[in-house]
């Protein structure tokens, strides 16, 4: 059990790594055009901006938070999935590898997803407060200063700020993200005639990696928003409340600000992600059984 779980977590480290690189420029932009949506013409503008303004480097501000953020998502999510997979299978007296339905993926991911939320909203925060700073701000600029300012304002409580939104976010997403995943796998592997997820090249999780994460990002970007405008700083209240307020001062097309952020930086993000799981995953059990052969020669 404990090899296993281990594998999982450091390919699902390795996996963020590959996350953060590929999908962060679209992430600062995303948060930027969801905090202040009339400041910029849109992803291109608010890219151009950003860079113009800034320096090119301003697209990967909030990197370290972005990246710790995205190591402990996946970290917790790839291994919290792959062993409730694992321990259903044991239930069921079936094979580890075993195709579920796609209710069943989605159900595993659902559950998935109140574990990540916990784990990353810290990161998430910091992340955010980072990346809607504009040149000039006076809020510190550094995530030294950052992290000081908000505990000393609000406290450790200021580091969970936005749960509940980001578990309305990450629960529903995990659900779609993953069952999403797992079934296209499953169809892919019907289509080559193979039964392992092992046997699917990297073309094929990369493309399903893509495609996941786009589903994902398009259902839930309303709670995203909703998320950002909270850990910005920019609004209070519940979750209903300020979506309520997003409505009213943007109307309903507001909730779906940064939608061309979230999906164009989705694709390659998640594409990523998957390919750095699957493929790091593969080497460290082979690796492992190798090394374990050579032990018991």
């Amino acid at each position: 059990f404990a090899m296993p779980t281990l594998v999982d977590t450091l390919s699902g480290a390795i996996g963020a790594g590959c996350c953060t690189a590929f999908g962060l420029p679209f992430d600062v932009a995303k948060a930027r055009l969801q905090n202040s949506p009339h400041a910029y013409g849109g992803l291109i503008d608010c890219t151009a901006k950003t860079a113009r303004h800034e320096g090119f480097l301003a697209l990967y501000r909030g990197w370290l938070p972005a990246l710790s953020s995205a190591v402990a998502e996946n970290s917790v999510g790839i291994t919290t999935q792959r062993t409730l997979r694992r321990q259903l299978a044991a239930w069921r007296g079936v094979s580890a590898d075993t195709r579920y339905s796609v209710g069943v993926e989605v159900g595993l991911g659902a559950a998935t997803g109140v574990f990540t939320s916990v784990a990353i909203t810290p990161f998430e925060v910091l992340k955010v407060r980072l990346q809607v700073q504009t040149h000039g701000a006076s809020s510190g600029g550094t995530l030294a200063a950052v992290a000081g300012g908000l505990l000393r304002n609000e406290g450790a409580r200021g580091l969970f700020r936005g749960l509940p939104a980001v578990i309305c976010r990450d629960v529903p997403f995990n659900a779609l993200f993953y069952g999403a995943y797992e079934t296209i796998c499953t169809l892919c592997l019907q289509w080559k005639g193979l039964s392992n997820k092992d046997e699917l090249s990297s073309a094929y999780i990369f493309v399903a990696g893509g495609l996941a994460g786009c589903i994902g990002w398009s259902c839930i970007l309303p709670f995203d928003v909703v998320k950002t405008r909270q850990q910005a700083g920019s609004a209070t209240g519940s979750v209903t409340a300020v979506m309520w307020q997003v409505v009213a001062t943007g109307g309903w097309r507001a909730l779906f600000h940064g939608w061309t952020a979230a999906v164009c930086r989705a694709f390659p993000a998640n594409a990523g992600l998957f390919l750095g799981v699957e493929v790091s995953s593969r080497w460290l059990a082979r690796t492992i059984d190798e090394n374990s052969e050579k032990e018991l020669r």
